[in-house]
């Protein structure tokens, strides 16, 4: 059935979202704070001195690091994947089956909301079915057939024939290969197809409700190849330096740079979801005024799409001159006391020209 949403449904919704804008606005400050002084890996780390030197490192408060080859047990799915050079496995599972879909059409000034009943590859087919039209209709997905897999094993480092276990805790890997499993990895006889495995031919060519398909995620190594680790020394054990514990390919600034190139990427992340909150917020805020702007015949959408733009525009320069005050804060520490000492200096001139 149908359901019907007007300009006094929308004007209703508007309303609610003024208190998600009282959140997200105050929201915006916190994550681009967050996004500027968070601790970061490659600058805790920055500056490590080999394993060699581990007595300087300690008396200056630093990281260690050492390079060498991993070793590590051999990490496959029993029955399903052969053992390799893997870290880290883990499976993700889709099945072909119903699912709710919302679909929307203009009747009138009025937007009927409306539901119909799908197929698609699903990650999780037995809430996707539940409630609205594919429930009414009698259609559920059954149960998943092909088991979940997630595991792990610990490496080690081997330098010039010593070798050092690396602690689980903080542990992060920095510049891995992704593991890529294709059919001569298979054990089972898996069809093949666009980076995922069938249950059969069937589900590959042609699916239906209830076929599965999966692929895997994780970490793999090259064991002939070199790869650091950067941390803290403890005996023949690395352990996290300050709540962070590296373990890249290459060797210490490559592992480094990588890093440091990671940790940019969510600052940036950070900093968009800070503008997102405040553009979002202000929109919200407003959000019963941009409705009744729809309305107007001709301009409505226009006019309240740019004021949605300005809105954006603002929060960007705002969380972008809030993140440098709060990354700079000594630099306007430092010209606020200028200008203070400034004002004073002059006004004692004054008075002294003025005597």
């Amino acid at each position: 059935m149908a359901e019907e949403e007007g300009a006094l449904d929308k004007l209703k919704s508007s309303v609610m979202g003024v208190l998600l804008g009282l959140v997200l606005i105050p929201a915006s400050f916190v994550v681009v704070w967050k996004a500027s002084q968070r601790e970061q890996a490659s600058e805790e780390l920055a500056g490590a001195f080999n394993i060699e030197e581990i007595a300087k490192a300690k008396d200056e408060g630093k990281a260690v690091y050492s390079t060498g080859t991993l070793k590590a047990p051999a990490l496959g799915e029993p029955g399903v994947i052969k053992p390799g050079n893997i870290l880290s496995l883990t499976k993700s599972r889709q099945m072909y089956g119903y699912k709710n879909v919302e679909k929307s059409k203009k009747v009138g000034e009025k937007t009927e909301k409306y539901y119909v009943c799908e197929t698609d590859w699903l990650s999780n087919p037995q809430s996707s079915a539940d409630g609205k039209q594919c429930a009414k209709e009698g259609r559920v997905n059954p149960a998943f057939a092909i088991p979940d897999y997630s595991a792990s094993v610990d490496p080690s480092l081997e330098v010039n024939g010593i070798t050092y276990s690396i602690s689980k805790k903080d542990r992060d890997y920095v510049g891995m290969p992704s593991v890529s499993i294709t059919e001569a990895d298979m054990i089972g006889a898996y069809p093949y197809s666009d980076g995922k495995f069938y249950e059969n031919d069937g589900c590959a060519r042609s699916p239906t409700v209830g076929c599965e398909r999966f692929s895997y995620s994780g970490i793999a190594y090259d064991p002939a190849a070199e790869h650091t680790v950067v941390g803290m020394l403890e005996g023949k054990s690395f352990e996290p330096f300050k709540d962070f514990l590296l373990v890249g390919a290459g060797d210490y600034n490559t592992v480094m740079s990588a890093k440091a190139s990671e940790d940019t990427m969510w600052t940036w992340i950070l900093f968009g979801a800070a503008v997102l909150c405040l553009g979002g917020g202000l929109s919200l805020l407003v959000g019963p005024l941009l409705t009744l702007i729809e309305f107007i015949p001709i301009i409505g959408d226009f006019g309240a799409g740019l004021i949605r733009f300005v809105f954006f525009a603002f929060a960007f320069v705002t969380m972008g001159i809030t993140f440098l005050l709060i990354e700079y804060w000594w630099l306007v520490l430092i010209f606020f006391v200028l200008v203070v000492a400034a004002i004073v200096f002059i006004a004692k001139s004054r008075k002294s020209k003025a005597a």
